[in-house]
């Protein structure tokens, strides 16, 4: 029973510490939701729950998170949709 605690607390261990790592050396602008001295505080209170919440909320990790971040949606107005321009281009060229 010994070994089953001392594995699962060297797992616990590494999963905190590779989540902290993790945490430290991200990018400011990759982190999400709270500051990244905050979720650090979280990783070391609780490490299991933390680590696993950094993880999978705590960073973007790639394109589309990038994408979903609150921003404008698309054109704000005709002018700046490009296929819009070029439909007009061609609706005048064809007159």
């Amino acid at each position: 029973m010994a070994r089953v605690n001392t594995l699962l607390f060297l797992i616990v261990v590494a999963l905190s510490v590779v989540a902290l790592i993790d945490c430290l050396a991200t990018d400011r602008a990759r982190v999400r939701s709270f500051p990244r001295g905050a979720w650090a505080v979280l990783i070391m209170l609780c490490p299991i729950a933390g680590a696993i919440a950094w993880f999978r909320g705590g960073r973007i990790t790639s394109a589309t998170d990038i994408h979903a971040t609150p921003g404008p949606r698309g054109p704000i107005g005709p002018d700046d949709d490009p296929e819009f321009v070029r439909q007009l281009a061609e609706a005048i060229r064809n007159r």
